[in-house]
């Protein structure tokens, strides 16, 4: 791994000096690095199936490792949530792959060597790989640079660096490159004919003006309609893709809060009004603040006014060095802040350097003597001062890869984001400064080439403290959750107590084995997975949720397949009423040669709807009724009123006053014929790969096998 992405405390773990090492392997061996075709065998252990091939645990749990090392890295905070997602967004990217893969070797699709080098070294080479060899003057991507690091690197050998760039660059592009060839063979035939754009156009001019008159579902209680099971089981029968449904289960539950209370905020409050007076007496703030454990840890440098982001943050900034502002809140904490210092700072810094390194990023053991370092970074300096090329020092001396193979440069950085001593160097000195800074990764030769955007920075020491429940809180909350789920070890027994005890029971359904999300809770995957580990009507002990206790009973579970009858019911029944009320609605009718007749059959009145366009969706006073602006256009209807027409709210008849069309002479046919084409290969994607899933036989055994 780079150095000076380690150093980097937000930046991400992939590094482009491993994609060179990799690169070179690839490209002499002409190897397909796939999901069997690595570096390296993949471990036996399986967590599902796609058409018959295994995915792996170690592979899916590597990646999923790497990704939250991204993430933590670029400053997020991994928690539960962010964790499952992360699972789910591995899970899926990795049953992609086996699709796309499979559907292209069964075509004989696939992407050489040769087509990866020729992608690489040429401009529709992927960005984010350009940027590496973006020349600095031009602003251009320098294919002869990319081909010279790469040689530069020919001889580098790391097994393990190898396999990281397998997975993290080579495979994503393999992947990527095999998956646009495929959806091409589909892109490529979609065509629509400009008779048909024409045809669309017509009748998106046409307008109407009707008269109609209806009844209402509503006109008819629903109490008096009723719909059977066997007419429900029935329509499912015919809508089978509609009602389709994974396996899912059912709870009820009640909470019981564990957070802290006011009595536990006041508290702290005080307590902090006491740190208040000795964050003002201590002599050295970060110190102090370290010491007591904040919940903000203590940054040694400044930080331009612009990124500061905390409460009061006006109040602080208005205080002098020395004095302390608080407490106040900030978010779940209550903190107090001493100013220490300000100075007007560049708010973000280009430069270059050349690192000789003296430990080992990854294991922090010593890879070079201190003593030879130094001498080594001080002859550098000696030789660039005396005219020798900063590039071919680079080049020929840098211990980091990342960086050497953009020739040093790192490109602008904000402040924070190097390690103290060398952020200290570029933000404190000057444009055109040049020297050695020694950092604990080895000693780096440093030249600031700009800085920009200056405004006044500031040296903040942070005390939070978070608002956390006390003792008597937490006990209280254990206590009562734990009296509910003893008296409450059956489903009977669970809802005969919360009616005793006037509780709030809750309902969460349709929860699938690998969800972490519990509707009305948050996440809890530990909740999910005693779900599945239990048979219904089984009552949970408490469980810890968040700030809260949790007692749950499992009241159902819905299998794989079709939809029972009793959840259909919800949807389907509403549907299956208004047929059965439309039919009793249009023998009110009765039969009628006019709209007047028919408005008068049923003690109705005429209404009138003026510009109704083909495309139109809804309407006002009329709504969501595609019935009758499709009937406004059949010009069926101009010399007679319509059949009764049952529509989304309510029976209807209508009658074509006129008929006519706007003007669009401006339209360009063609162009909208491309514009139409360019949606659909936009939409094609997701379609084609749903599809593919859809058609695949896929096993998730993430549950089984622990996640």
């Amino acid at each position: 791994m780079s150095i000076i992405q380690t150093i980097r405390d937000r930046a991400a773990i992939f590094v482009f000096g491993i994609i060179a090492i990799s690169l070179i392997g690839f490209l002499v061996q002409d190897a397909f690095v796939g999901r069997s075709h690595g570096f390296f065998n993949s471990p036996k252990t399986t967590i599902g199936n796609v058409d018959g091939i295994d995915i792996q645990r170690q592979e899916f749990d590597d990646r999923v490792k790497i990704m939250e090392a991204q993430y933590q890295q670029q400053g997020y905070r991994v928690d539960e949530g962010m964790r499952q997602e992360i699972q789910n967004q591995i899970w899926n990217g990795m049953i992609s792959r086996e699709i796309i893969t499979n559907e292209a070797k069964k075509l004989g699709l696939a992407f050489t060597s040769k087509e990866f080098a020729e992608l690489l070294f040429s401009e529709d080479a992927p960005q984010e790989f350009k940027q590496q060899f973006t020349d600095r003057k031009t602003g251009m991507y320098n294919i002869e640079a990319a081909r010279n690091a790469f040689r530069t690197l020919q001889k580098s050998k790391d097994a393990e660096q190898i396999r990281q760039v397998n997975e993290q660059l080579i495979d994503p592009i393999i992947l990527g490159q095999l998956q646009q060839k495929f959806i091409s063979l589909f892109a490529n035939g979609m065509y629509i004919p400009k008779w048909l754009i024409e045809k669309q156009n017509a009748e998106n001019a046409q307008i109407s003006n009707i008269s109609y008159t209806g009844l209402p579902y509503s006109s008819i209680a629903d109490s008096t309609v009723k719909v059977s099971d066997a007419e429900i089981t029935d329509y499912i029968q015919k809508h089978t893709d509609t009602y389709k449904q994974e396996k899912s289960r059912t709870i009820a539950y009640v909470t019981f809060y564990a957070g802290p209370t006011k009595a536990d905020s006041t508290s702290l409050w005080n307590k902090m009004e006491g740190f208040k007076k000795e964050l003002q007496e201590a002599k050295d703030p970060g110190v102090f603040v370290t010491r007591n454990r904040t919940k903000s840890p203590f940054f040694d440098g400044y930080i331009n006014k612009t990124r500061i982001q905390v409460p009061e943050k006006d109040s602080i900034l208005a205080l002098k060095p020395g004095e302390v502002f608080g407490p106040y809140y900030d978010a779940s904490n209550i903190a107090v802040a001493k100013m220490i210092d300000s100075k007007i700072m560049p708010d973000s810094v280009k430069a270059r350097h050349i690192l000789i390194a003296t430990v080992d990023p990854q294991t922090g053991q010593p890879t070079l003597a201190d003593s030879v370092a130094k001498n080594r970074i001080d002859s550098i300096q000696k030789a660039i001062a005396g005219g020798a090329s900063f590039e071919q020092m680079v080049v020929k001396y840098s211990d980091d890869e990342g960086s050497k193979l953009r020739l040093g440069d790192l490109g602008y950085f904000s402040g924070g984001q190097m390690v103290k001593a060398f952020n200290d160097f570029c933000f404190e000195g000057k444009t055109g400064n040049k020297g050695v800074v020694k950092t604990e990764y080895g000693y780096h030769y440093i030249e600031i080439e700009d800085q920009k955007n200056f405004e006044q920075a500031y040296k903040i020491a942070y005390l939070a403290k978070q608002i956390e429940p006390s003792e008597e809180t937490e006990d209280a909350a254990s206590a009562a959750a734990t009296k509910f789920a003893s008296a409450s070890r059956t489903e009977k027994a669970f809802d005969e107590t919360v009616a005793k005890e006037k509780m709030n029971k809750r309902i969460a359904d349709n929860i699938k084995e690998m969800d972490y999300q519990v509707t009305g809770l948050g996440a809890s995957r530990a909740l999910v997975k005693w779900i599945y580990e239990k048979k219904p009507g089984t009552v949970s002990d408490p469980l810890t949720v968040g700030d809260q206790y949790v007692v749950a009973v499992i009241t159902g579970e819905n299998k794989e397949g079709l939809q029972s009858v009793a959840t259909a019911r919800v949807t389907v029944e509403p549907i299956l009423r208004n047929k059965k009320k439309s039919v009793l609605l249009t023998q009110k009718f009765g039969k009628y040669s006019s709209l007047d007749d028919a408005a008068k059959n049923v003690s109705q009145t005429i209404q009138q709807i003026d510009s109704l366009k083909f495309s139109d969706n809804f309407k006002p006073v009329l709504g969501n009724e595609s019935i009758v602006i499709g009937a406004a256009f059949d010009k069926a209807y101009q010399s007679k009123p319509s059949p009764v027409l049952s529509g989304n709210s309510g029976v209807y008849v209508v009658a074509i006053n006129n008929i006519g069309a706007l003007p669009n002479d401006a339209a360009n046919v063609e162009e909208q014929r491309k514009a139409a084409v360019m949606q659909m290969k936009q939409s094609l994607n997701y379609s084609l790969m749903q599809a593919l899933k859809d058609a695949s036989k896929i096993t998730d055994g993430r549950l089984k096998a622990g996640y």
